[in-house]
């Protein structure tokens, strides 16, 4: 014979497993009349138990197993919205591509932007690397030139954080090797006559 100590706490367990129980069915029956509806709920899945739009939605389908007609259609609106924009991104990243040039090899004259840092630890401590746009297209991964943090000896600290050099332009000279898997893509070492350009 089952004592229930708490009744309360029971019949709140029952009251929530029959409410999740009649969520489910209800989701069954939606998804039922229209399967390209699982891809909205794949959508709304990472935004659970966040706030907006998409997250009271999430919650909406959590609860009740579906949507309304009009919710529906707003999430589906933006779903569109999102992969014509991610389809846009695909097909100018790949106009730049093909308009790049070929990395070369050797030691170059190099101009361009800086894409972005990254601190990265080594066997001897921790380095600054950078990717590097150049003005010719190709990409280029290697060490920030010291060059570019701009000691400065009456203050005793550099005037330029690694964080802020992404977007700005830059001048060095530096050993090239071409990627063996991409040839739109290499690596620096050695950099020198580093400076920034206005």
């Amino acid at each position: 014979m089952t004592v229930i100590m708490d009744h309360d706490a029971w019949a709140r367990g029952r009251d929530a497993a029959i409410k999740a129980n009649a969520s489910k069915g209800r989701n069954d029956r939606w998804i039922a009349a229209d399967e390209s509806r699982r891809k909205v709920e794949g959508f709304l899945f990472p935004w659970h138990n966040t706030d907006g739009f998409l997250g009271a939605m999430c919650a909406q389908l959590d609860e009740w197993g579906h949507l309304t007609e009009k919710q529906e259609a707003a999430v589906r609106k933006i779903m569109a919205d999102r992969n014509e924009r991610a389809e846009k991104r695909a097909a100018e990243r790949e106009a730049e591509r093909a308009a790049a040039a070929d990395c070369p090899e050797g030691r170059i004259d190099l101009t361009g932007v800086v894409i972005s840092t990254d601190l990265r630890e080594n066997a001897f401590g921790t380095t600054w690397k950078m990717l590097f746009k150049s003005d010719d297209g190709f990409k280029l991964w290697g060490t920030v030139p010291s060059a570019l943090f701009g000691w400065d000896d009456e203050e005793g600290r550099n005037q330029f954080h690694a964080d802020d050099m992404p977007g700005k332009r830059v001048t060095f000279t530096a050993t090239v090797t071409q990627s063996a898997d991409d040839e739109k893509f290499g690596f620096f070492k050695r950099p020198t006559k580093a400076e920034w350009v206005a």
